[in-house]
């Protein structure tokens, strides 16, 4: 159970958001802010957007005596439309896929580690905005190497981690199957078996897969309220009601990535800053700042996500993760 619980802690952790309390939650609206058009509801045949980002590491602090330096860090992620396989049916919905590598060294008692290399994947199926971009499974795998929390040696001062998350919904959306499998072979070499768990969603507001979060919130209007939804996190198999950790904000961005083949730059890229966080206003936040929609039938930069920033593991500094190419749909 201890690399289940060092899940929500990793550095490529999911865009998690904050527990939330309160009544009269509304059902979140969802509009179709990644397409050039953007109401083209349900009507998704053609789409493929690819996003690439080079992720840096914009702060270092130590921790009992310990360094990270995290290099190299890059970050893909490709949406297309495909037949979804339902439980009865075969439903037209999307396919997001993420694939984050980073490289790592440690620092500690005056020594430094070799390079490693952090790899998440994730893949998550879920259906068009008619159906309230309504999750049908999710599959996400680390291979990480993660500080210990007061290494008492230098070569005890990281651990490696490998398994997989996979998530499956019934079509109602009332309940999750949850399948743990531990990737790190034993002494002997073998494998642990899978450990599977079931979990209930049901619930009168708008549910998300947690894989799905970030692409989400690009269909959602910041201007006329602060959204609300549910997840289901995986590690501590609870369903939270989640929201912003503050009220976004209209900012503007300086940007300059490759836009469908051609180069484009922006010094003042109007865009909203959004705020998430665990646990309330406790601890720190991750940002997220997301294009601002242009017109509805011309919305050249279709809400992508400019900049994310993220607190590291064990409080050891921050990665930023900046869009450096953008190849959206034609539509």
């Amino acid at each position: 159970m201890k690399k289940i619980k060092f899940a929500s802690l990793l550095l490529f952790a999911p865009l998690a958001l904050c527990a939330a309390c309160g009544g009269g939650i509304q059902k979140t609206e969802i509009q179709t802010n990644w397409y050039r058009n953007t109401a083209l509801g349900d009507d998704i045949e053609g789409t493929r957007e690819v996003l690439e980002y080079a992720i840096t590491m914009s702060s270092s602090t130590p921790h009992n005596g310990l360094t990270a330096e995290y290099t190299d860090g890059v970050c893909t992620m490709t949406l297309t439309n495909a037949p979804i396989g339902l439980d009865a049916s075969t439903k037209e919905g999307y396919v997001l896929e993420t694939k984050q590598t980073m490289n790592v060294k440690f620092y500690f008692d005056g020594k430094t580690t070799d390079a490693l290399t952090d790899t998440v994947t994730s893949r998550v199926e879920f259906l068009p905005v008619g159906d309230n971009l309504k999750p049908v499974s999710s599959t996400k795998t680390w291979h990480n190497y993660v500080p210990v929390e007061a290494p008492a040696t230098f070569a005890a001062c990281y651990t490696e981690y490998h398994y997989t998350y996979t998530t499956e919904y019934d079509d109602a959306l009332t309940k999750a199957t949850v399948t743990y499998t531990d990737l790190m072979p034993d002494e002997e070499g073998n494998k642990p078996e899978p450990v599977v768990s079931e979990r209930e969603v049901d619930g009168k507001t708008t549910f998300l897969d947690n894989e799905q979060i970030l692409f989400a919130l690009r269909g959602m209007n910041f201007a006329l309220s602060s959204p609300t939804f549910r997840t289901l996190s995986t590690t501590m198999l609870t369903v939270q009601t989640v929201s912003l950790r503050e009220t976004a904000k209209e900012v503007t961005e300086n940007v300059s990535f490759e836009r469908n083949g051609e180069p484009y730059a922006e010094e003042n890229l109007a865009a909203y800053e959004v705020r998430l966080g665990f646990g309330g206003n406790i601890g720190q936040g991750r940002t997220v700042v997301i294009a601002k929609k242009t017109k509805d039938t011309d919305n050249v930069n279709r809400n992508v996500p400019l900049r994310i920033e993220t607190p590291l593991v064990r409080s050891l500094g921050v990665l930023r993760y900046t869009l450096k190419k953008a190849t959206f749909s034609e539509k």
